[in-house]
């Protein structure tokens, strides 16, 4: 199951150096949720979750100008908790091999466009994500 988190600059440094995160609740595509939006497809519900968690990313972010940032990830069922209405809740934690790419959200992007960052272009960009 994709989940979306919303993390915040020195969040994402310290799971990038740890290789681990716990998390108690995460975003992810719930039966609840999918049967709300039964008129989408499964890309377009991960598009509006997507775009959610990185609408929540910019309330975290350190500065005005810094993009909002948020961890696509992919959970195994043996971590998942409980089930809410558009997020699970987790047993264990999160390790930065299940993370798949880093959405951005930039402040001003009136468009709402998500900017994809693969797995290997975090370490080298992060710092310009202040």
């Amino acid at each position: 199951m994709r989940a979306y988190l919303p993390i915040t600059h020195d969040e994402l440094a310290t799971f990038l150096n740890s290789g681990s995160k716990e998390v108690e609740s995460i975003l992810a595509p719930t039966p609840f949720y999918v049967g709300d939006n039964s008129d989408l497809d499964e890309e377009e519900i991960e598009y509006l979750l997507s775009l959610e968690a990185a609408k929540e990313s910019l309330e975290l972010r350190n500065t005005k100008h810094a993009p909002g940032i948020t961890l696509a990830i992919e959970l195994e069922p043996a971590q998942v908790n409980q089930v809410q209405e558009k997020s699970v809740t987790l047993n264990s934690s999160i390790k930065w091999e299940q993370v798949q790419c880093a959405l951005l959200l930039f402040p001003d992007d009136e468009e709402e466009e998500l900017v994809w960052f693969a797995t290997q272009e975090i370490p080298l960009t992060l710092g310009e994500w202040k």
